[in-house]
């Protein structure tokens, strides 16, 4: 059996892994933390999505609260939270804290979308009933993350 260099570690080959911070998101942890955020934050916003919509009022016609564009926008979401944690592991000296830094200023930022759809009125039955549903998914989707993400996703030192 022949070795070959990719087959042994970095301290083998005489060379010392990259350490990570302390407080830092782990790529392998992040792929099931990724995914635990992911299932919840979809159960969460169909939650509200199936409470928005079960009034008497007709909400049909409201593209924002039909099911493929809640469940779609709610992946992408939390997908770009995973990249931004692996993307803040090279770039700062403490990724977790600037991640909860960064996500507490993207939450407001993200209800400017909705907050234009009410003014502007553009699609049928735009009203508090649609679009406050739609805010109550940002906040849900972005608790989600700040929790799961850190939590579950962080460099491990005691394994």
């Amino acid at each position: 059996m022949a070795l070959h260099p990719s087959s042994l570690s970095a301290t083998a080959l005489g060379h010392s892994a990259p350490q990570l911070p302390a407080r830092a998101f782990s790529p392998r942890r992040l792929i099931p933390a990724t995914g635990a955020a992911l299932a919840a934050s979809l159960a969460g916003v169909l939650a509200i999505r199936a409470l928005a919509v079960s009034d008497a009022t007709n909400t049909s016609r409201f593209t924002p609260l039909h099911p493929a564009s809640v469940i779609s926008l709610t992946i992408v979401g939390v997908l770009l939270a995973s990249a931004t944690c692996l993307w803040l592991n090279r770039t700062s000296p403490r990724p977790i804290a600037t991640f909860r830094s960064i996500a507490l200023v993207v939450l407001p930022l993200s209800f400017i979308p909705d907050a234009a759809i009410w003014l502007t009125a553009h699609y049928p039955q735009t009203r508090a009933a649609t679009v406050l549903p739609l805010m109550a998914m940002h906040i849900l989707v972005a608790t989600v993350c700040l929790v799961a993400l850190p939590r579950l996703g962080h460099v491990n030192r005691t394994a």
